[in-house]
This record gives C-alpha cells, sequence and structure tokens, in this order.
C-alpha cells in the first residue's frame, strides 16, 4: 500500500513540474494579459475573482480507541490508521474565503486482539467505511507570499454527514477452546459483537489548510483536520464463559476524536470577476 502511495505521490509531483513549466509568469505577460493587474481603466471599480472548482484530496486518517478491561489481559485494544479519499465542489471568492462540499470516504475502525495461548495473538480489524458528506466553510487567514500572493493558510469547519451510519451489526466472532486437565477439563469461550450506532450521524469538523497556487486555476494543499463526534459510536461487546458461567466481560470502544491529514488538488472549472463601486 505504501508503494503505491509513494509512486501516486511521485506522478502528482511530475504533472505538477509539467504544468508549472509550461506556465508563463504573471510579470511577463502584456498588461492587457495579466491577471494580477488591477483595473487601471476605472480605478474607482473594485474587482473581485470569483471561482467554481473541483477538488480531489487523499490522506490518512487517525482512529484512536479504549478499552475497559482486558479480562485478564485476554483482550488488548489498538487505534487504526486508515487511507481516505474525497472529491469536493466548491464557490470560492477573491481567494479569501469558500465554501464546499462533496464526498468523502470516512474509515472508523479500530483493532482488536485476542490471545491465543501460542504467543501470536488473533488480531482483527474491526469497523465500516462511513459515506460522509462534509459541508465545510473556510477562510484565509494569513497571506504568505505577500507579492505574488500565491501561498497562504486557510483555517476552517464544518459538518460531516455520514450517510449509512445508523444501528447495525458490523461484526461478531466466538472463540471456543478447553482449559484444565484431562480428568477436569473447561469448555472456555469469549464472543465478540461490533457495532455501529447512529451517534456518529453528524460530526463537526475543523482544519487548517496550507495552499498554494501552482498555476493559474490550479492550486495544491496540505491539511490538517481534527474530527468530533460522540464517544462509542463503535463499540465491541465482549464477554468470557467458562462452561456456561460468565467471568468476565469488556467494551472496547472507539474514541469520538480523530484526525485527518493530507493532500488536495483544486481545478477552478468556472472563473470570474465581480466589479464593485469605490465610490459611495
Amino acid at each position: 500500500m505504501m508503494k503505491a502511495i509513494f509512486v501516486f505521490l511521485f506522478l502528482i509531483v511530475g504533472i505538477f513540474t509539467e504544468l508549472k513549466a509550461q506556465d508563463d509568469d504573471e510579470y511577463y505577460k502584456p498588461p492587457s494579459k495579466r491577471l494580477d493587474v488591477r483595473n487601471n481603466t476605472y480605478p474607482n471599480l473594485d474587482r473581485k475573482s470569483m471561482s467554481l472548482y473541483v477538488g480531489i484530496e487523499g490522506g490518512f486518517k487517525l482512529n484512536y480507541a479504549s478499552l475497559n478491561n482486558s479480562i485478564g489481559n485476554l483482550v488488548s485494544s489498538q487505534n487504526n490508521n486508515d487511507f481516505s479519499w474525497g472529491i469536493s465542489l466548491g464557490y470560492n471568492s477573491d481567494n479569501k474565503w469558500a465554501i464546499e462540499t462533496g464526498y468523502l470516504k470516512n474509515p472508523v475502525y479500530f483493532i482488536q486482539s485476542v490471545a491465543s495461548g501460542r504467543g501470536v495473538p488473533f488480531t482483527y480489524r474491526i469497523g465500516k467505511d462511513l459515506h460522509t458528506i462534509p459541508v465545510r466553510y473556510k477562510r484565509k487567514v494569513l497571506t504568505l507570499d505577500a507579492i505574488t500572493k500565491t501561498a497562504g493558510l486557510y483555517v476552517g469547519g464544518g459538518l460531516l454527514i455520514n450517510t449509512n451510519a445508523k444501528e447495525q451489526l458490523v461484526y461478531e466472532r466466538t472463540f471456543v477452546g478447553v482449559s484444565g486437565n484431562a480428568a477436569n477439563r473447561d469448555t472456555i469461550r469469549l464472543t465478540s459483537d461490533s457495532f455501529l450506532s447512529n451517534k456518529f450521524k453528524v460530526a463537526f469538523e475543523g482544519q487548517v489548510e496550507l495552499q498554494g497556487r501552482v498555476t493559474n486555476g490550479f492550486y495544491i494543499s496540505i491539511f490538517t483536520r481534527v474530527n468530533v463526534a460522540s464517544n462509542a459510536g463503535l463499540r465491541s461487546d465482549l464477554a468470557y464463559f467458562q462452561n456456561s458461567n460468565k467471568i468476565g466481560d469488556a467494551t472496547q470502544s472507539l474514541k469520538g476524536i480523530s484526525y485527518n491529514f493530507g493532500l488536495l488538488l483544486r481545478v477552478d472549472l468556472a472563473r470570474g470577476y465581480k466589479y464593485q463601486s469605490q465610490v459611495e
């Protein structure tokens, strides 16, 4: 998987380099064709750019889990990192603020390990890929290149609407074995039932994004996001039995806070300008 990701990133960098080489520097274009020159014919008109854009993103999501009882070191919990991707359609106003929506593949998983008695535990990845509709707003808070204004820092927030987050069983398994000596054997059994709930129906998102322009209408960003939802939207109920007697139980659950890191490509589909008089 990592090899495929590195190849993907290598191809992206190659494409960016080629596009950049083909792009004429705005500084050397005639003033009539430069997009960074203000309107000199009508100096009392303030020009603002507008664009409709599409974005493609990919990255990693970090999920965190907790376990309230190891049942005598029989069960253990691990966090899980997954690849996520999405597409978005948005509106940008003068590279100052933007709103967008789209689709996001939103993995929610944790790792459950059960001791096997042979040194290597049984390990299972439990969860589900959520189909998420993001609704975001982001605003530029800092221009990093004051001359060309090709790079900026954005902060934003929004809602994540998980369309398939509902009460459902996502995993079940039963482990059966024996203990004791040949004259007095006991049957031991561990059950694990995992559920997704509607607690994940809606989540809140905050983000920081560093965006740079590669060429006119083509941008690349790196982002960090934090997602905040209810705790235990994904949980696993475990019970340990000896013969017919229940001697222990535990609950493994996914924490409500997760993190997302990735790369975003943005291409303007349509661009225009709005003129507003500075004279009242």
